[in-house]
């Protein structure tokens, strides 16, 4: 079947489709939402137009909250030192006609030293970073399936009675159904987060339209407008790092 790949996440969608089916973002042309002379607000928009929120959603608890905020930490983590180390190759590339030579060393050293920070920062962050209850009950089943295999080896083997490998059968596979369960229930549970967060990210895309608005009709002025749009900005990364987060735990653990 043929695919486009996304310009903003890299991952493959239906050739037909005008948004990611992961992300959101434009097929069609690039995503220039970060422009200053113009808000393209289609370039936001999800796959669906209208995003229904099911009756009765959990809200997201703080342990999750966390670990989602550590992943979108670990993000601009790696994209600040992606940006940093970029800016060091083009100045180890050769000198500028702007700046003596102990200014150039000066600047390089600065962005070292911040590269160094950022490394510190990530190794910290990592540390913190735990798997998502989708991910744990995935791998509490896996760990399970390979104990029943294991219990029926040692069965086969004449290691163990017919008693006692019954035992422990049912009560491995008793322990995997109930697993299996919860699995299930976490799995509803990700996926209504996953149409909130779309649902909030809409709302985003709304507020910064509106904004821009109230800015070319004089109503905010431009300093007002650059500062608001800026924290919309970080909630627009947040919830699209949260999103990103979930779709992924439901592509390798659902």
């Amino acid at each position: 079947m043929s695919e486009k790949i996304c310009p903003r996440c890299g991952k493959p969608s239906k050739v037909g489709m005008k948004y990611c089916m992961y992300c959101g973002a434009s097929l069609e042309k690039k995503d220039d939402w970060f422009a200053e002379e113009k808000v393209v607000i289609s370039d936001f928009e999800p796959v669906q137009e209208t995003i229904e929120e099911p009756l009765g959603v959990e809200e997201i608890p703080e342990d999750i909250k966390t670990q989602l905020e550590l992943r979108t930490k670990l993000e601009e983590i790696i994209r600040e030192t992606s940006t940093l180390t970029g800016e060091i190759d083009k100045l180890m590339e050769g000198l500028s006609g702007d700046i003596s030579i102990e200014e150039y060393k000066n600047e390089i050293k600065t962005l070292k030293n911040r590269v160094m920070e950022l490394r510190r920062e990530r190794e910290e962050v990592e540390k913190l970073i735990k798997p998502l209850p989708l991910e744990q009950l995935s791998r509490d089943k896996e760990e399970l399936r390979e104990r029943l295999d294991k219990l029926k080896g040692v069965y086969k083997s004449k290691e163990i009675t017919t008693e006692t490998f019954e035992k422990l059968r049912k009560e491995y596979e008793s322990e995997f159904d109930e697993i299996k369960k919860k699995h299930r229930i976490e799995k509803d549970r990700v996926e209504n987060w996953i149409v909130k967060l779309e649902k909030d990210r809409k709302k985003i895309q709304e507020e910064i339209e509106l904004l821009y608005a109230r800015y070319k009709t004089g109503e905010v002025t431009e300093k007002e407008y650059q500062k608001s749009k800026e924290e919309l900005k970080k909630q627009f990364n947040r919830t699209q790092t949260s999103l990103e987060n979930f779709r992924m735990e439901i592509r390798q653990w659902g």
